[in-house]
């Protein structure tokens, strides 16, 4: 792959040196190319609605090529977080119930299990070590009342991979809900929701799909569709709906039986077709590729900020390593406020500084960030 010639799709690389990633996207010239097109045709005969609807399916066909799951298992949400609330509350449980979260988890992935404490579910804490939740910690913590265990594919700080393998195997025996926040993953790192055992996996558009806000996505495996009850229903998530039309009707609520039962009402047509771009562009690279390549930048990174003598905060095995480096500084939104004058784009998490990386990054450019950082200490 010719990563210096993908490069020039993104314009942001020209004068900034960005490593935030994992915070939002800085859009490239195939997503903005596609939203010029769209609003174009909406300028001009007020868009297609028929294309609209063929570039859906298109977009959830490719969704679930990247995830290796069915179309049917797929529905376009607002983000990660409506997603996440489908989960929790679509899942049945009643009050003596309890769900299992961890405090390395971002706080989407905390309020909306706390939400149902007011139904007498109660939220158990699973210890980690390092941010990352191993089975030995699961088995602390659950018993014949567990439900659902939440839990990030990446965690946002300091970038750990979970090893989901391993703790879906142990809560599928225990028959034991997994519910992944995918958003630090999907895009960098291949995710393989069958074969990790994933029940429900929920991610964003805003990140490494490279679409403007306001799009998610929410897999739920197919045997469980008909146990996850959506949290409201519309037209779009019918079976046989009814006609807009003016003439008698008969309303018979009739969910549809797959992932679109979860849709509520016009869709975000202009992000479902930027993704659907977006997406003939990652597959048409493969996935594996876009993988080794942004795990040969986070590990070099990690090797270029310790050999500067920092403590780096996220993983350094490859197995466990993601797109996301984070290391300690002594005041991180200082040192933030610094780089962002020196036109270098990255985030405060908790007490460190993190660096987010894509597919557009360089080794030279994390040469150079490094150099700044010991400018900076000195």
């Amino acid at each position: 792959m010719n990563w210096q010639e993908l490069r020039a799709q993104f314009p942001i690389t020209q004068e900034y040196l960005f490593f935030d990633l994992a915070n939002k996207c800085a859009l490239p010239l195939f997503a903005t190319q596609a939203v010029h097109d769209y609003v174009a045709k909406q300028q001009t005969f007020s868009g297609d609605k028929d294309e609209w609807f063929r570039t859906i399916e298109e977009a959830r066909a490719r969704t679930a090529q990247l995830l290796h799951v069915q179309p049917d298992e797929i529905a376009f949400t607002k983000n990660t977080s409506e997603g996440l609330n489908i989960a929790a509350n679509g899942t049945p449980l009643k009050a003596g119930d309890n769900v299992v979260v961890n405090l390395s988890e971002h706080p989407n992935n905390i309020y909306c299990w706390l939400n149902l404490e007011q139904r007498g579910v109660e939220v158990r804490w699973a210890p980690t070590k390092d941010g990352e939740v191993r089975v030995e910690d699961l088995a602390t913590v659950v018993d014949g009342s567990t439900r659902a265990v939440a839990i990030a594919h990446v965690t946002y700080a300091p970038g750990n991979r979970n090893n989901l393998k391993a703790i879906c195997d142990f809560c599928r025996a225990r028959g034991i809900l997994v519910v992944v926040d995918a958003v630090q993953s999907v895009g960098t790192l291949q995710v393989d929701a069958p074969a990790l055992g994933v029940d429900m996996l929920c991610t964003s558009g805003h990140k490494a799909l490279f679409v403007p806000h306001g799009l998610g996505v929410f897999y739920c495996r197919k045997a469980l569709i008909p146990d996850i009850r959506p949290m409201y229903v519309a037209r779009s998530g019918m079976m046989g709906a009814a006609s807009v039309e003016h003439d008698a009707q008969r309303y018979v609520l009739r969910v549809s039986p797959t992932g679109k039962g979860y849709e509520i009402g016009n869709y975000n047509y202009l992000a479902i077709t930027v993704l659907n771009e977006s997406l003939k562009v990652l597959l048409g690279i493969g996935m594996p590729a876009i993988e080794r390549r942004i795990l040969d930048l986070s590990g070099y990174l990690t090797s270029r900020l310790e050999g500067a003598g920092f403590q780096v905060l996220s993983p350094r095995d490859e197995g466990r390593r993601s797109a996301i480096v984070c290391f300690r500084a002594a005041d991180p939104a200082r040192l933030h406020a610094w780089l962002t004058e020196r036109k270098v784009i990255t985030t405060c998490r908790r007490d460190s500084l993190r660096l987010s990386l894509g597919i557009y990054n360089t080794e030279e450019e994390i040469d150079t960030f490094v150099r700044l950082v010991r400018q900076y200490r000195a």
